[in-house]
């Protein structure tokens, strides 16, 4: 997970802000970001949650505090700067990322799949927003969804080598639930067409 410094200081250059206010605001920004590029991550926080304080609607502000956080292994309050950046602009594919990938680390899977599901939605040509949408699913070992996931990912960029891997991973652990479904039923198969059974087991097999 990385800080979208550029993307955050871009936007601070957006009309409509006062100007005395976009000074005092821009100047607490930088220094949460200079102070994050140090790993300074509590002196960040608070840089950050001065910035909120005089613009609340501050989306990229919201979404640094998350990482600071984070990188202090604070997950909840984490979790809850991404949500808020997420909810404060919509297409803000990262900050979705984030709210999946630490749902998940929380154990809380249907709120990272609707995250990740809001990331592809926001932008359905992004690599990373399918790769890492594939992963909780494997991680919830949905593999059918896994696959579609990875595949789109790869599809999106070749050259993602651990999108590949994860792929590969997941044809493979679908292939084992499909062998153990195939088994299911030859064992079902057995008191019904013993010659079938034998068929399908020597499939299998």
């Amino acid at each position: 997970m990385k800080i979208c410094v550029v993307m955050a200081v871009l936007s601070l250059l957006c009309p409509g802000r006062a100007i005395s206010e976009d000074t005092s605001v821009s100047e607490f920004f930088l220094l949460g970001v200079q102070n994050s590029q140090k790993m300074e991550y509590s002196e960040a926080i608070d840089a950050f949650q001065h910035v909120i304080k005089l613009d609340p609607k501050h989306a990229e502000a919201h979404y640094n505090l998350g990482h600071a956080y984070f990188k202090l292994h604070r997950y909840e309050e984490a979790l809850k700067a991404y949500q808020m950046a997420s909810e404060l602009k919509p297409s803000y594919v990262d900050a979705h990322i984030s709210v999946g990938i630490v749902s998940s680390m929380l154990s809380m899977y249907d709120e990272a799949i609707t995250a990740l599901n809001k990331a592809v939605k926001a932008k359905p040509n992004h690599a990373e927003a399918h790769y890492n949408l594939g992963n909780i699913y494997s991680e919830t070992e949905n593999y059918e969804n896994a696959i579609k996931s990875y595949e789109k990912a790869v599809s999106l960029n070749p050259k993602f080598a651990e999108a590949r891997f994860h792929l590969g991973m997941a044809y493979m652990e679908y292939r084992k639930q499909l062998l153990a479904s195939a088994r299911k039923e030859y064992k079902a198969l057995r008191n019904l067409n013993k010659d079938l059974a034998e068929e399908l087991n020597n499939i299998v097999k």
